[in-house]
């Protein structure tokens, strides 16, 4: 398959830098990704901003303000949802399976497990890689919590493939005292230690670790698709890291813990 160059999408965006607002916007960013990509590419784009339309079912739910982050407004989502049309199937059966507010609301960590898991069995490239990634790491922060705070890690992973490598090695350590995460996570372990009593400072250390983690599997090809996703997820860490504040940190860890759940 022939890969597309997006030469002028490339040198049309500014560096990033995490503490310093960006010199692009978000909608202005997506606003040049609907303009360049091939329809292939953009469907890549939708896949991951789908995560943010998850996201805000569940604040659609509670009736709090939505990510502008996803692709629809608050008007398209209310449409998405009650028409059964706009997310994939997966989500429609999630909604089937639980059909009060409350009982979706309680289950919701099952449709985050379910958008990661699906998402990334069907892409490939940079989109599986980062997919994967994003999992992977969000459940050895579960593990890492668990142990910290006491929690049973077969009821914090209940909505996870108990046969998936990654959960079998978190849950073979249910009864140890620690929690030591498969090497390719291995450089977590320290991070968690250091800044584990600090929600904010450890929302931090995980923005910069994950920052530098997508560059890696972005590549160095700089006219590629996969710089171009990759780019797509820098610039979303660098305006939660600018968005943080205490409160909001101790929410999001505790908030991606539950997701991981």
């Amino acid at each position: 398959m022939t890969m597309t160059d997006y030469y002028f999408l490339a040198t049309a965006l500014p560096d990033l830098q995490l503490g310093y607002p960006p010199d692009i916007t978000f909608q202005g960013f997506s606003n040049l990704l609907k303009a360049n990509l091939s329809p292939e590419d953009y469907r890549k784009s939708i896949v991951m901003r789908r995560y943010y339309d998850i996201q805000n079912i569940r604040s659609f739910l509670k009736k709090e303000e939505i990510d502008f982050r996803g692709v629809f407004d608050e008007n398209e989502l209310e449409d998405a949802i009650l028409t059964y049309s706009g997310f994939p199937d997966y989500v429609y059966d999630f909604l089937d399976h639980y059909e009060n507010t409350e009982d979706r609301l309680h289950h919701f960590p099952m449709l985050i497990s379910n958008y990661f898991k699906i998402e990334s069995e069907n892409a490939t490239g940079f989109l599986h890689d980062y997919l994967t990634f994003e999992r992977e790491w969000r459940l050895v922060l579960t593990g890492f919590r668990a142990k910290k705070m006491g929690r049973d890690l077969a009821e914090e992973l209940q909505y996870e493939d108990p046969d998936d490598d990654i959960v079998m090695q978190i849950l073979a350590q249910k009864d140890a005292q620690t929690y030591d995460p498969p090497d390719r996570y291995s450089d977590l372990k320290p991070l968690f230690d250091e800044h584990s009593d600090s929600p904010v400072e450890l929302y931090q250390a995980l923005c910069e670790y994950r920052y530098a983690k997508i560059e890696e599997l972005m590549g160095t090809y700089q006219f590629s698709v996969d710089r171009v996703l990759g780019y797509l997820a820098q610039l979303v860490i660098v305006e939660r890291w600018l968005e943080l504040d205490k409160k909001k940190g101790l929410e999001i860890v505790d908030k991606i813990v539950k997701e991981s759940s």
